[in-house]
């Protein structure tokens, strides 16, 4: 019988395994229930398990004879660590991208199997914290801004994903494809990736090939699917076919290439970079939705937008003018331009009203 860790009482005892994300044990079957062994297993972030001789009100029971407290052994085989919040999840996320990356440039092959175990967790983790989506530009830190950027595109890709009907299997390729995106890099220059100042023309064209090193250091991977390969390939293009490096324009470019391409964008414009201050979620929004119209799967721009105007209500923020103000109201026809209250006043303020202001960051 399948039970919310929160039914879970001490006595019940376990009718599986119970893994970890990583496949580690964390307790075995039949072990008996304990405190605990409840709160390891709370720590590691379990829903749901499967228990037997349950009792009609779901208090669990013991055959005479058996102890109720563990023993020694059982107890270490449930490792306590400390619940990490989603921060920590995602710095750690970030550390070990940056890892892989420091291999690639030397020349180690990609292995799909440590891709997945960086991401798919996070991505589960994501379920729970949505509201997190539009905070990850500001754990950003430009001196590891690759690293940062795709695992923050692989979560913003993984969200719009959901959010446009994909199911989990699928969810999980494209937050692959996010994650890979830029795996090309490793084959561009580090003096080139770590320029503090606007690249040259000729730094450039050679940034723009990345989408093609990406390519080929995935086609040959077996385990991996080809939609991913292709997305990866294609996360530049645009649907208008002002693109690179094909310029291939609208359904001749793959689905998951559309949602990374948004992702990508949105998460460059939002992020600090070695050359560049970072822009407020509102800000970039406004410029996808204007001035980068029909360069984007209009579905995708949708769900961003919803994300916007679900998340922004109560958010505390700074305006252009150094102000610092709350969203009160968001309208759906201006998601970029809500209703503030000035927190040094009082004062309500409508940003549509006011074209001269802007939401320069949100805390």
């Amino acid at each position: 019988m399948k039970i919310h860790i929160n039914q879970l009482e001490e006595g019940c005892i376990l009718a599986k395994d119970i893994l970890s994300a990583s496949n580690k044990v964390l307790a075995y079957k039949k072990t008996i229930v304990t405190e605990h062994i409840k709160h390891a297993l709370k720590a590691f972030l379990v829903n749901e398990v499967h228990v037997e001789n349950l009792l009609e009100d779901g208090r669990g029971f013991l055959p005479s004879g058996i102890q109720k407290e563990a023993s020694n052994e059982e107890k270490e085989k449930v490792e306590l660590t400390p619940v990490k919040t989603f921060h920590q999840l995602y710095n750690h996320a970030v550390m070990e991208r940056k890892q892989l990356f420091t291999g690639w440039q030397s020349g180690t092959q990609i292995e799909i199997a440590k891709v997945r175990q960086i991401i798919l967790p996070l991505i589960s983790e994501l379920k729970h914290q949505e509201g997190e989506i539009l905070k990850l530009y500001q754990y950003c830190k430009k001196e590891d801004y690759l690293s940062h950027h795709s695992v923050s595109v692989a979560l913003l890709s993984a969200f719009l994903a959901k959010r446009l009907g994909y199911d989990q299997g699928e969810i999980n390729q494209i937050a692959i494809t996010g994650l890979l995106c830029d795996c090309g890099m490793a084959r561009i220059s580090p003096v080139i990736l770590t320029k503090k100042v606007t690249l040259t023309e000729r730094e450039y064209l050679d940034l723009k090939q990345h989408p093609v090193h990406s390519y080929n250091l995935l086609k040959s991977i077996m385990s991996l699917k080809e939609g991913v390969k292709m997305g990866v390939l294609q996360h530049h293009e645009r649907m208008d076919g002002s693109g690179y490096p094909l310029g291939v324009k609208g359904d001749q470019a793959h689905p998951y290439s559309k949602i990374v391409a948004l992702a990508d964008t949105y998460q460059a414009m939002v992020s600090e970079r070695p050359y560049r201050s970072k822009q407020s979620p509102f800000k970039v929004l406004e410029q996808i939705m204007q001035h980068d119209f029909g360069r984007f799967e209009l579905n995708a721009v949708n769900e961003l937008k919803k994300a916007v105007i679900k998340f922004s209500a109560g958010t505390k923020v700074k305006l252009s003018n150094g102000l610092k103000a709350e969203i009160v109201f968001v309208d759906e026809q201006f998601p970029t331009r809500p209703i503030v209250k000035i927190e040094k006043t009082g004062d309500i303020t409508s940003l549509k009203d006011k074209k001269e202001l802007y939401i320069q960051e949100i805390f």
